[in-house]
């Protein structure tokens, strides 16, 4: 597959990593971004090294020209994460007019910051 480095004048998202994908827009004359337009899909991520992305395409792809909006979206089989916070309450209930025994409860807890 053909690559392409995309270079950008701003810092580049922290976020972006291999494996992500990316896409992008074309904007109006003033420079700003058309949501009514179309989003391409473009390729994915394969390198990033600073203020340059370098993304694999599919052959017959239409590139993005000068100016074009890029934006990326994280794979969601890999970047999927549990529920984030520092306070959490639940309850539990019994709708049944029989009695019912619980067996077991899990709670799957991270430390997101320290």
């Amino acid at each position: 597959m053909p690559t392409i480095n995309l270079v950008f004048q701003n810092p580049i998202n922290v976020s972006v990593q291999n494996g992500d994908t990316v896409y992008y827009t074309v904007t109006s004359v003033n420079g700003i971004h058309n949501t009514a337009g179309a989003i391409v899909e473009l390729g994915e991520v394969i390198k990033v090294n600073g203020n340059t992305l370098e993304v694999f395409y599919a052959p017959g792809t239409a590139l993005p020209s000068l100016g074009d909006f890029i934006m990326f979206a994280k794979d969601r089989s890999v970047n999927m994460s549990s529920l984030l916070g520092y306070y959490a309450k639940f309850r539990i209930r019994n709708n049944s007019t029989t009695e019912a025994e619980m067996y077991s409860i899990s709670v799957d807890t991270i430390e997101s910051s320290k």
